[in-house]
């Protein structure tokens, strides 16, 4: 017997900070500008904004999957994805934030933060309707 799948009608909440709770003193002040200004594009593209600090990036090709766009912020790019995508009979986007910071800047095995989740069509009009 299979039970049933818990409606999802709530968009998810983004953290206050893709780095909260670390203590960010403990780096140069360019260095803080560079992730608050990451965070503060990645909230916004989770809550279905335009980015405030990043700029589009002209010399990247748009993909054609949907309106996947690149952007440039200082220290770190955003590619804010929006792909058609179909799971089974299920119909509409991946969408979310990924935060790849400069390899200067983040050296270590990672370097991207990332947010994306599937959203129906109805769904997104709704979470791109908020702008």
């Amino acid at each position: 017997m299979s039970m049933p799948s818990p409606a999802i009608t709530a968009f998810p909440t983004a953290s206050s900070h893709p780095f909260e709770g670390v203590d960010l003193s403990l780096l140069a002040p360019e260095e803080r500008r560079t992730i608050n200004e990451a965070a503060r594009d990645f909230q916004d593209v989770v809550a279905g904004k335009a980015p405030t600090f990043a700029k589009i990036d002209e010399d990247m090709p748009l993909p054609a999957d949907g309106g996947t766009t690149f952007y440039v912020g200082r220290g770190y790019s955003l590619t804010i994805v929006r792909s058609l995508s179909s799971f089974g009979k299920l119909n509409g986007f991946v969408y979310g934030p990924i935060i790849t910071f400069d390899s200067a800047f983040a050296p270590g095995n990672v370097r991207q933060i990332t947010n994306t989740r599937f959203y129906t069509l109805e769904q997104m009009r709704d979470l791109l309707g908020r702008q």
